[in-house]
């Protein structure tokens, strides 16, 4: 494995410039929508019907601890619509809102698919933030017409991806779960074989970091209040990338493996985790890097 990634060590390790689509509101939807088509390359796409609407009839049920934002599940929604994938993965069920969300998405480009739509993973049985309920709960009550579109697989993580995906197959990737570094990279190197050449993963808390800081401090200092692994990989991040406020997207290179070196540039930067795990994890994240040399 050395002699394989030895290479990668002098590979490209600059950052790029991130695009900027922040949804507003719902009442700018569209205009937001029409932007982040442009950016997408899909300068054809407008909201199909029934999504407004249907954002309109949930924005207040998004009210659980934990569950993402309504700027941002616009975000979401719109990227997922504008892509309209076949088949999307989720890390980080939670209440199981963004995977309610995601699946009306393709479900609207897509309503003759029958099947699973989402497969969304969490480490944990029941909700770390309300114990008394099962992870995904909300899914039913979002989509109830169509809730066994979602399969929700828990207790597993990213490491599972492979049980349900077909290498290449997957064009759009959710990242919502634990942000201690490094575990959204993990999390997006289990991903990335599953996911096609130039597909996109999205990426939630890429400010949390910094929101956790104290008014006055600048610089990244680790603090309980604080995870930076989704900021850093998406500040990290060398290739085509959007931000849309606290979530954001990263476009996977058409050669995998030129994510090497930005992934080695990320594990010099101090785990967030009990130092217990650290060298347990180290090993996972060498494991990623030896698979997407295969």
């Amino acid at each position: 494995m050395a002699r394989q990634l030895f290479p990668h060590l002098f590979g490209r390790t600059t950052t790029a410039a991130a695009d900027i689509c922040e949804f507003g509101s719902l009442k700018n939807y569209e205009t937001s929508y029409r932007r982040l088509a442009q950016l997408l390359g899909r300068n054809e796409k407008i909201p199909p019907p029934g999504e407004i609407g249907f954002l309109d009839s949930i924005q207040n049920r998004g009210a659980h601890p934990g569950t993402i934002s309504l700027r941002e599940f616009l975000f979401l929604t719109a990227f997922t619509s504008i892509l309209a994938p076949q088949h999307a993965i989720e890390v980080g069920t939670l209440a199981g809102f963004s995977a309610a969300l995601i699946t009306a998405a393709i479900h609207r480009q897509h309503p003759n698919r029958k099947g699973i739509l989402v497969d969304t993973i969490d480490r944990n049985t029941h909700s770390v933030v309300e114990p008394d309920k099962l992870v995904g709960f909300q899914i039913p009550d979002i989509i109830p017409d169509f809730p066994n579109a979602v399969h929700v697989h828990a207790p597993a993580d990213s490491s599972a991806i492979g049980e349900f995906a077909r290498r290449d197959e997957v064009e759009l990737v959710f990242i919502d779960a634990d942000h201690q570094h490094p575990r959204p990279l993990l999390d997006l190197l289990r991903a990335a074989p599953y996911v096609r050449n130039g597909g996109w993963i999205l990426l939630h808390d890429i400010k949390l970091g910094m929101m956790g800081l104290k008014p006055g401090e600048v610089d990244h200092k680790l603090s309980a209040a604080a995870a930076y692994g989704a900021e850093w990989l998406f500040d990290y991040w060398p290739f085509r990338k959007i931000a849309g406020g606290n979530i954001g997207a990263v476009q996977l290179p058409s050669r995998k493996a030129a994510v090497i070196p930005t992934a080695l540039r990320l594990m010099t930067r101090p785990f967030e985790m009990r130092t217990t795990s650290h060298a347990k994890i180290r090993g996972a994240l060498y494991d990623c890097l030896a698979e997407l040399l295969r």
